[in-house]
């Protein structure tokens, strides 16, 4: 662990901003520009591990090919003191995860998704898949001077090339969260862009319910679950929701890729259509103020988060 006040790889360490299962990430201050940095460290404990170090790197080097609003940027990368390092954008804010359901408005859970739509529609544009969708993985950034609040993608650290024929997970290892996981995933099969698109929706559910879609202590439910169960009604679960969005997250959840929406914004596009006035015209304004800051939708209100904290 790096010490406040530390200079590392030209940084200056002011605070621990959090930790995950690769390493720790602190609030810097960019040695030439007047602007904070998030830096991402590898633990120094994975090192030696080549497959971890070979995924960190490959963070970098596959945000580094995207240039999207909806997409955390990176600025540079490195090796010091034997630890590689990332310097990414830093989003004050917080993670969809923190959102609570129960207040949180139907069509202000829509738009955090349809957000994430462009960030991944653009990603798979560009040949990349993200592979780790989930609402940890999505960033609510702060309103500051000037600039609404934003809804970022972060952490592509398992993602990949989509015609990449080289893995970086040893055969038989899982490496996307279980909650999320598409059949293809769960199956070993070779993935698409509809792949993210599945785990899109079971974050949308998430969001508007509080419950991912087969969530059971058991692992081997939950993979039973994304294999053979068709997903719940989310109208079941919370009542107030229109039961047409019903239909539109269980095509989004089919269990053959070919019978989901050909992109990701088409999806969250239906999701809007079905919500109809319970949508309640929802911008990007009405999110930041209600959803993203409000101490009901996050516990202990507003808290500093660097992209890509957990893994």
């Amino acid at each position: 662990m790096v010490r406040v006040g530390e200079v590392f790889a030209g940084y200056l360490i002011e605070r621990r901003l959090g930790s995950g299962g690769m390493g720790e990430v602190y609030l810097v201050r960019h040695p030439r520009l007047p602007r904070s940095v998030a830096l991402k460290l590898l633990g120094r404990d994975l090192a030696a591990d080549t497959e971890i170090r070979a995924r960190f790197a490959r963070e970098a080097e596959l945000i580094a090919r995207l240039d999207h609003p909806n997409v955390v940027s990176v600025y540079d990368r490195g090796i010091e003191d034997g630890r590689l390092w990332i310097a990414m954008q830093f989003i004050d804010g917080g993670d969809a995860s923190a959102v609570a359901s129960a207040e949180c408005p139907p069509g202000a859970a829509v738009f955090i998704a349809a957000e994430t739509a462009k960030a991944l529609d653009y990603a798979h544009a560009m040949g990349v898949l993200h592979r780790d969708v989930k609402p940890a993985n999505i960033l609510l950034a702060r309103p500051s001077p000037g600039q609404d609040g934003r809804v970022l993608l972060t952490d592509f650290g398992i993602g990949r090339l989509r015609d990449e024929s080289v893995r970086l997970t040893r055969t038989g290892t899982l490496t996307a969260t279980l909650s999320y996981a598409s059949p293809e995933q769960l199956s070993g099969a070779d993935l698409d862009h509809r792949s993210d698109q599945y785990s899109l929706a079971c974050t949308m559910f998430r969001i508007l319910t509080g419950s991912t879609p087969f969530h059971s202590e058991s692992a081997a439910a939950v993979i039973a679950g994304h294999l053979h169960r068709p997903p719940p009604p989310v109208s079941t679960l919370r009542p107030e929701l229109p039961r047409a969005l019903d239909p539109v997250l269980a095509r989004a959840m089919a269990k053959a890729r070919e019978d989901r929406y050909g992109s990701c914004r088409e999806f969250t596009a239906a999701a809007f259509a079905a919500l109809g006035d319970a949508a309640g015209g929802t911008t990007l304004p009405d999110l930041s103020r209600v959803v993203l800051w409000s101490d009901l939708a996050l516990p202990g209100g507003p808290a500093a988060r660097a992209a890509a904290v957990r893994n």
